[in-house]
């Protein structure tokens, strides 16, 4: 709910402070959800795969969501630098991260 409001985060529809409002709620929102995720924990080696999974097939629809978007606003002739940013820093983490599990882990 939270994320449609702030897709629809027009002047018309809320005053600036409601907007600012919504923001704050999102980003703590985003908080609690972070540290679900990172304290979650497997029990077993069925789980930790399942998670594993998980991680890589949202990773690649998150991908796939920002490389269509980026299609997009190129057909449209104006890229927003934020989601080639995006893009960059998702197969930048996914690269560092899996150098780092594979020495380290």
């Amino acid at each position: 709910m939270i994320l449609f409001l702030i897709l629809f985060t027009f002047m018309l529809l809320m005053p600036p402070m409601y907007a600012m409002s919504i923001l704050c709620v999102s980003v703590v929102f985003l908080g609690i959800w972070t540290g679900f995720i990172m304290k979650e924990e497997a029990r077993d080696e069925r789980e930790a795969l399942h998670r594993m999974y998980s991680g890589r097939v949202a990773y690649l629809a998150g991908l796939f969501v920002l490389t269509l978007g980026l299609i997009v606003q190129e057909l449209d002739k104006h890229v927003d630098p934020w989601l080639v940013g995006a893009i960059w820093v998702m197969i930048v983490t996914k690269l560092v991260a899996r150098l780092y599990f594979e020495k380290y882990k």
